[in-house]
């Protein structure tokens, strides 16, 4: 696990900047590289340098990237509740206005159907990078603290109908899935993450309580922070 922290936001664009080119250039020989988001204003910083990222990559490498989401809530895509409408609002409607991606490079779940988990899982079935932005009672995706999906053991996308957080019918990834991640970034931005990010610290903390830890088990970490 690689922790970067600093308080100068320039610092850490950089670091990110460079940490995700190195994700890319060491996944270039394959078909697909999924990129999983999640949606939260803290994100910002680093959303908006997606554009000045794709500016640099070459576009053979540009259209084998596509963009999904970790979770999203049940609600129509132009609901302000939206993780879609968000992050489009931050950097995916650029990308695609500039012709650095194609709108069919961006998989989002079809709530119009009855079975919209098992739909979206076919269109993703498996996460090159993630990036998770963290709450301050440590859920991760929509897998939150003493949950019952905490021990959801299938590989899949799951629905949850009872997120304490509202609103509460909301589509996310399994912890097997999250498992099977290459690369997973974690950003504890603000000082309302301080005593979330003392949590994922400590040792003696469970993932029961501190659903965030999770993401250890991947196969590369990075923790970026601005809290020193």
């Amino acid at each position: 696990m690689q922790t970067i922290i600093n308080n100068n936001p320039e610092v850490l664009k950089e670091q990110f900047n460079n940490q995700i080119l190195n994700c890319f250039n060491s996944m270039q020989n394959k078909d697909k590289i999924i990129i999983w988001l999640s949606g939260w204003s803290s994100l910002n910083i680093f959303y908006w340098e997606f554009v000045n990222i794709f500016e640099s990559i070459d576009s053979n490498l540009r259209s084998k990237i596509y963009f999904c989401f970790l979770d999203e809530r049940v609600v129509d895509f132009n609901s302000i509740d939206s993780n879609y409408k968000l992050v489009s609002e931050l950097f995916l409607d650029e990308l695609v206005n500039k012709w650095y991606i194609k709108q069919t490079q961006i998989l989002l779940p079809d709530f119009s159907l009855t079975d919209y988990e098992t739909d979206y899982f076919n269109q993703v079935k498996h996460i090159d990078i993630w990036l998770f932005w963290v709450w301050p009672d440590c859920h991760t995706c929509s897998l939150f603290p003493n949950h019952a999906l905490l021990w959801d053991t299938t590989y899949w996308y799951l629905k949850i109908t009872d997120s304490p957080k509202p609103p509460s019918h909301r589509i996310t990834i399994s912890v097997n899935m999250l498992f099977d991640t290459k690369y997973a970034f974690a950003f504890f931005m603000w000082n309302t993450k301080i005593e979330a990010l003392k949590m994922f610290m400590d040792e003696k903390i469970n993932i029961d309580f501190c659903p965030i830890k999770l993401i250890k088990k991947c196969e590369n970490v990075y923790v970026f922070s601005d809290i020193t």
